[in-house]
């Protein structure tokens, strides 16, 4: 079984992995894609902690291909999201969790499926937080596959007011997937005081933060942790969230943008691309044959 493996800081390998027996209560995925997160970047290149070796991701969609004797058999042959804390940038994934298994509904493609992690999760994380505020919302980095999920749940639920914020190169990038997904943010916004910023991008933008800081804006962000006056925001998302992300581009009300699918062979080349090009939809590394 062929595992990309962690070996060092900015140090990666393609192994080949023995699989992990079935147990009783295991599932085996075979996997179809992973996401490529920034999050994978951050390990990689060592601002975020990890163990050494280990291999990369903990998000994966793929194919029921065996199932221990306790479990149920109805995921046999079918298609699931999966979750696994041990690494899920292998062939293969064997998982002994059984609520990490998500079934993936008919009208929702694998890619779809797997855009859904690290991404359209966290937007409704955030979502859950904002959707009762009486504040304008300026959402710092909207172009990103989570700022534009959580523009199309604040459009379809709430009325709150919204000002996505990009910078100058993905303008346009931005405003067609604005026109696209039918998103309806406030451009009759004026400045005003008490506003909640929203901080998808990190420690680029603190400028700006700062500011509004000085202005006593509310200021959360899910890209650092450590900016005095910032509050950091990490909820895990639960089983039932990706049912209803789902559920929701299942009847065309949710999009997820993907941009480049790359074979686990290429994962340098992902790597290069993703750290040198604009955010234009999740990037995903296929284990498909």
């Amino acid at each position: 079984m062929k595992a990309i493996i962690q070996t060092g800081y900015n140090k990666t390998q393609i192994k080949e992995m023995p699989s992990i027996p079935l147990s009783p209560i295991s599932i085996k995925v075979k996997t179809n894609f992973v996401p490529l997160l920034r999050y994978d970047l951050l390990k990689i290149n060592g601002q975020v902690p990890t163990k050494l070796p280990s291999i990369l991701g903990y998000g994966a969609t793929g194919t029921v291909v065996a199932i221990g004797n306790l479990r149920s058999s109805s995921l046999l042959n079918k298609r699931v999201l999966i979750l696994n804390p041990w690494g899920t940038f292998q062939e293969k994934i064997t998982s002994n969790i059984p609520p990490l298994t998500i079934p993936i509904l008919d009208n929702v493609s694998n890619e779809e499926a797997t855009g859904l992690i690290g991404g359209a999760d966290l937007a409704l994380s955030l979502f859950k937080i904002v959707k009762n505020t009486f504040k304008q919302i300026i959402i710092y980095g909207a172009d990103s596959v989570t700022g534009l999920v959580l523009m199309q749940l604040l459009t379809r639920f709430t009325k709150v007011p919204f000002i996505p914020k990009a910078r100058t190169l993905s303008a346009n990038y931005l405003k067609q997937k604005i026109n696209e997904y039918n998103i309806k943010p406030d451009i009759e916004a004026t400045a005003q005081k008490n506003n909640l910023i929203i901080d998808l991008v990190g420690s680029d933008i603190n400028d700006k933060l700062y500011q509004h800081i000085q202005n006593n804006d509310e200021v959360i962000s899910v890209a650092q942790n450590d900016l005095l006056g910032v509050k950091f925001i990490s909820k895990p998302a639960l089983p039932k969230d990706y049912s209803f992300l789902m559920n929701e581009i299942s009847n065309n009300r949710l999009f997820i943008p993907i941009n480049q699918i790359f074979n686990y062979k290429n994962f340098n080349e992902a790597i290069e691309y993703q750290t040198t090009s604009p955010s234009r939809g999740r990037n995903l590394i296929s284990f498909k044959d």
